[in-house]
């Protein structure tokens, strides 16, 4: 009988300790899971184009990941690229406020995000690069035109524009640009359209010299064309690119600004009579403003250069 009530007695000593145990457990688990919230919401650096990619690590809580799409030149320093926003989940703090800095100079940098419960987690912050494929150097080759009164009969020309080169008797003949070198540099793209913009420099080369465009006509006076065939800006300016259109406006510190598309190796015409073969690459700029035919000299070189240029072509090389 003092066994049975004994066993009896252990037994429920036993319930007791665990029935402790099993609510200090339970009370543990039952934490309030927003205590321990340390995931950012939103995280936007300078340059940054689109949303973050926020991940944490499943496998190991203490871990994070931040990934970014950046053009990065339009960041001055990669070393010290600002924070422009940072959510963090409720009552969390981070060791990275906005206005802070990351160094990413090396590809990545990191920071920490404390939960109200004092759990962190730290996030490695990483990036890939913003592709906009006209960015880059080009090696101008030859400008080319195409022109003329009634090209349907027959009064259309595709030539270089040296093609006649006596017309261009100053110095700045259309050949100065054939050792032009042409830059494109990507500053931003603008979220809700996707258009990129950038900075363009038309280097003169070796020769120092940029096509001065001013042709001498069948009676010898002198005519500056600039207003037609000055269509990348001398020195520096400033290009934009319509993502849905694909064309490419170059705009000068003055203001003025010239479309073109880009044509690629291959064969494109202009006409049912006349195309253009493009061994590498060129920029095709339509000529529209100021012009006119002049069916009274149908079958000159003014018509073609003078009164009714349609397209003027860049041929070039990218670097």
């Amino acid at each position: 009988m003092k066994t049975s009530k004994f066993l009896v007695g252990v037994v429920l000593i036993l319930i007791f300790f665990y029935s402790c145990d099993s609510n200090q457990r339970d009370v543990q688990e039952l934490i309030d899971p927003w205590l321990r919230e340390r995931t950012p919401i939103a995280f936007k650096v300078e340059g940054q184009v689109g949303e973050a990619v926020i991940v944490n690590n499943w496998r190991k809580d203490e871990d994070g990941s931040i990934n970014v799409t950046l053009i990065s030149s339009a960041i001055n320093d990669l070393r010290n690229v600002q924070v422009l926003s940072l959510e963090l989940q409720y009552n969390a703090t981070s060791s990275l406020g906005v206005g802070g800095t990351l160094d990413l100079s090396d590809g990545s940098d990191s920071f920490v995000v404390e939960a109200e419960s004092g759990e962190t987690r730290t996030y490695v912050v990483t990036f890939d690069e913003f592709y906009e494929p006209i960015v880059g150097d080009y090696a101008v080759e030859q400008l080319w035109l195409y022109g003329g009164t009634g090209p349907e009969y027959g009064g259309g020309a595709v030539w270089p524009m040296m093609e006649k080169s006596w017309r261009w008797n100053v110095d700045g003949k259309p050949t100065a640009e054939e050792d032009n070198i042409i830059s494109l540099v990507l500053k931003g793209v603008n979220e809700e359209t996707g258009d990129t913009y950038g900075t363009c420099y038309n280097d003169a080369g070796p020769d120092g010299m940029y096509a001065s465009f001013i042709y001498d006509d069948r009676n010898w006076v002198k005519h500056d064309l600039k207003h037609f065939y000055r269509c990348i800006p001398e020195g520096e300016g400033e290009w934009e690119k319509n993502s849905q259109t694909g064309v490419i406006t170059f705009i000068s510190k003055e203001g003025v600004r010239r479309s073109c598309t880009l044509l690629t190796a291959g064969t494109h015409a202009f006409d049912q009579y006349k195309s253009i073969t493009i061994e590498k690459l060129a920029f095709n700029f339509p000529v529209t403003e100021g012009v006119e035919d002049n069916w009274d000299v149908i079958w000159q070189d003014d018509a073609k250069y003078l009164h009714h240029p349609r397209n003027f072509v860049v041929k070039m090389e990218k670097l």
